[in-house]
């Protein structure tokens, strides 16, 4: 869904007023740890970055293991914001070297480490991934360490992936591992289209 000019001009009237309620909402929240009682939370200005996920996606991907040729593939990823607007829930299905391919996954924030933290499992692998990080000053680029296991050697393992935002329909992710020598070498691209929003 493209933002109209008014939609924008409205979302700066409101938001002063929304950030000075998230500001009163986390104080509260450390008062009610002080007392013993349960926090209430409430979805923070790093939420609210997170929706600009939100909705229907075609993507096109490459990816260059060592020692074979690049592999393309394609699909389509839904995400939506849901428990509460702390989480964006991810669904990709599409094809990835070849193979039929589908994986789902969680992105939130983590108010207490203030950082950007998810889990993803996929059909290629039966382990589940780990990544955590951090937004830069625009909030159009998220970098992320990832910790998994490495497939061939079932050893942990540590990569890097970075989403960069071009404009509101069009976003990029690079994955980064190391070789055998070290060397930090980009394994995969993939490049995500808004799909357009149905008429009704």
């Amino acid at each position: 869904m493209r933002i109209s000019m008014a939609m924008l001009a409205a979302a700066l009237l409101v938001l002063p007023g929304a950030l000075r309620a998230q500001e009163r909402d986390s104080q509260d929240t450390k008062k009610q740890a002080k007392k013993g009682e349960m926090p209430q939370y409430t979805p923070g200005k790093e939420h609210v970055a997170l929706k600009q996920w939100d909705g229907e996606w075609e993507f096109k991907s490459k990816c260059t293991l060592p020692g074979q040729e690049t592999q393309e593939g394609q699909g389509t990823e839904t995400v939506k914001q849901t428990l509460g607007g702390f989480w964006l829930e991810i669904e990709d299905k599409g094809t990835m070297m070849g193979k039929e391919w589908t994986g789902k996954g969680f992105m939130g924030f983590d108010p207490n480490k203030k950082q950007y933290c998810g889990v993803w499992l996929d059909s290629w692998m039966p382990f589940m991934a780990r990544f955590e990080g951090e937004a830069d000053s625009t909030g159009k680029v998220f970098t992320f360490k990832m910790m998994g296991e490495d497939p061939k050697t079932g050893k942990p393992m540590m990569d890097r992936m970075v989403f960069e935002w071009k404009d509101q329909d069009h976003r990029m992710l690079r994955f980064y591992s190391r070789d055998e020598s070290g060397k930090e070498v980009m394994m995969s691209e993939i490049t995500y289209t808004r799909k357009p929003a149905m008429i009704k």
